[in-house]
C-alpha cells in the first residue's frame, strides 16, 4: 500500500481530473507556485489547499465525478494517512493476513499505537481460533508496546486474556500470575469489568491448585463487586465456584446445599448455569457414594446440555463415567469416556481430553488390559507434549517403560526411560 505526500496528492488529483497546472491558477496562486509544490520545493498551506479543493470539486462536478476529498486529505502526511488506513482496516479485520498487512505498514511508518492494537487483534483472532500459544505471544507483544505509549488502559484486559490462554492450556500457576497482574492494572485504570473477571478467574485457578482458602476470599471479593440483580449470571457462577471450594475440602453437604439453593434461584429453564449445577450435584453425590442421586443429576445435566449447552456435554459424559468406575462397571465407563473424548476433541477441550484419557489409564491398569493401556498412554503423550507438561510426561514415559519391562521388551522400555531421562535433564 502506497501513501502519498501532499505534493504527490496534488499532482495525482490534478491528473485524475484531467487538469493542467494553468487550470489551478488564480490571482493568488501562480503556476510557478503549483510547480514548486508539486516538486516538493514549497509547502502546501491551508489557504492554498482550501482554494485547490474548491477548484478540484468544481472540476469533478463538470466531469460528473464524485470526489470525496477535503483540505485534510491534501495536508495529511503519509504517516497520518497510513494510520487512518490501518485504523479503518482494523475495524474490518476478518482474517490474520489482514492483521499482518497492518503490522507491516505500522512497522514501516513506526506507528506504535497501531502495532499495539494490531497485536491485540491478532491475539483475539488466534484466541477465537483456539491457537492459544500464538494468542499468548500476540497479547504479550501488544502489552510490551502499550507499556511505552499512552493511552495504555487496554493492559488489564490483555493480561486477563494471557491468563485465559495459560488456564486453557492447563498452566494454572502461570495463569494465576497473569490474572493477578490484570487485577493490579484494573485497579490502576479503574476497569471494573476486567477487575471482576480477573478476580473470578483467579478463584478458579486457586481451586484447581488446591488453594481453597484463597479461592474463597477471591469469591467473597467478587460477590461484593457483583450486583445480583444486574449481573445474575456472574452471581450464580461465583456461587457455583464457592460450592466447588467446599467440594475440594470434602464438605459435600455444604456444596449440595449451595447448588440446591441456586436451583431455586434460577427461573429461566434455559439458563446455561443449570448444566453446571446438575453436573456438579452429580459429582457431589458421587463423592458421598450416593450413586442413585449422582446418576440422577448427571442424567439431568446430560439432557440439558444436549439441548442447551452442547459445548460442555463432554464434561458431563466423562465425569458421569466415575459413577460406573466406582462400582467396577468398566465397560459402561469406557463407552462413556470414549464418547466424551470425541466431543472434547471436536472442541479442542484440553482439560477433558487429559482427564478422560487418565480415566482410561486407570481403568485399563485396573483390569490389566495392557494393549489398550499402551494405546491410551501414547494418546496422552501427544496431548501432554502439545501442552508442554514435562512432569506428567515423565510419569507416562515411566509407566510405559514398566509395562514393556513386564513384557520383557527391553528395547521399548529403554526407549521410554531415555525419553524420561532427557526430559528430566
Amino acid at each position: 500500500m502506497k501513501f502519498l505526500n501532499s505534493a504527490q496528492k496534488l499532482k495525482s488529483t490534478r491528473k485524475y481530473l484531467k487538469m493542467k497546472q494553468e487550470d489551478l491558477v488564480d490571482e493568488k496562486i501562480t503556476r510557478g507556485l503549483i510547480s514548486m509544490i508539486e516538486i516538493g520545493k514549497r509547502e502546501l498551506t491551508n489557504n492554498v489547499a482550501s482554494k485547490l479543493i474548491e477548484k478540484f470539486k468544481k472540476r469533478a462536478q463538470e466531469l460528473n465525478i464524485i470526489l470525496e476529498i477535503d483540505i485534510d486529505f491534501l495536508l495529511r502526511t503519509p504517516n497520518e494517512d497510513a494510520e487512518l488506513y490501518c485504523l479503518k482496516k482494523l475495524r474490518e479485520v476478518n482474517k490474520d493476513t489482514d492483521i499482518y498487512e497492518i503490522l507491516e505498514i505500522a512497522n514501516k511508518f513506526n506507528l506504535l499505537n497501531i502495532k499495539a492494537i494490531a497485536y491485540s487483534e491478532l491475539g483475539e483472532y488466534n484466541f477465537n481460533n483456539k491457537n492459544y500459544n500464538e494468542a499468548f505471544f500476540s497479547y504479550n507483544n501488544s502489552i510490551d508496546i502499550f507499556k511505552n505509549i499512552k493511552p495504555n488502559d487496554k493492559i488489564p484486559y490483555l493480561y486477563l486474556k494471557i491468563g485465559l490462554c495459560k488456564a486453557i492450556l492447563l498452566n494454572y500457576t502461570e495463569a494465576l500470575s497473569f490474572f493477578n497482574l490484570s487485577e493490579q492494572y484494573s485497579k490502576i485504570y479503574n476497569d471494573k469489568i476486567t477487575l471482576k473477571r480477573a478476580i473470578y478467574n483467579s478463584a478458579k485457578c486457586n481451586v484447581v491448585l488446591n488453594k481453597v482458602e484463597t479461592a474463597l476470599k477471591n469469591i467473597e471479593i467478587f460477590l461484593t463487586l457483583c450486583n445480583k440483580t444486574e449481573d445474575f449470571t456472574s452471581y450464580i457462577n461465583a456461587n457455583i465456584l464457592k460450592a466447588n471450594c467446599y467440594e475440594a475440602i470434602m464438605d459435600f453437604n455444604t456444596a449440595i446445599a449451595i447448588y440446591k439453593y441456586l436451583l431455586n434461584e434460577i427461573i429461566d429453564p434455559n439458563n446455561s448455569s443449570l448444566g453446571y449445577i446438575y453436573n456438579n450435584l452429580g459429582l457431589a453425590y458421587l463423592n458421598k457414594n450416593d450413586f442413585n442421586n449422582s446418576l440422577k443429576y448427571f442424567n439431568k445435566a446430560e439432557n440439558f446440555r444436549i439441548n442447551i449447552d452442547p459445548g460442555n456435554l463432554s464434561h458431563t459424559i466423562i465425569e458421569k463415567s466415575d459413577v460406573f468406575i466406582k462400582q467396577g462397571l468398566y465397560a459402561n465407563a469406557i463407552k462413556l469416556i470414549e464418547s466424551g473424548l470425541k466431543l472434547a476433541d471436536s472442541n479442542d477441550d484440553y482439560e477433558y481430553l487429559v482427564k478422560g484419557n487418565y480415566k482410561l489409564i486407570h481403568i485399563y491398569g485396573s483390569i490389566n488390559d495392557y494393549s489398550n493401556l499402551k494405546k491410551v498412554c501414547l494418546n496422552i503423550i501427544t496431548l501432554l507434549t502439545e501442552l508442554n507438561k514435562s512432569i506428567e510426561l515423565v510419569s507416562i514415559y515411566t509407566k510405559l517403560a514398566i509395562i514393556y519391562l513386564d513384557e520383557n521388551n527391553i528395547e521399548e522400555a529403554k526407549k521410554y526411560l531415555l525419553m524420561s531421562q532427557k526430559l528430566q535433564q
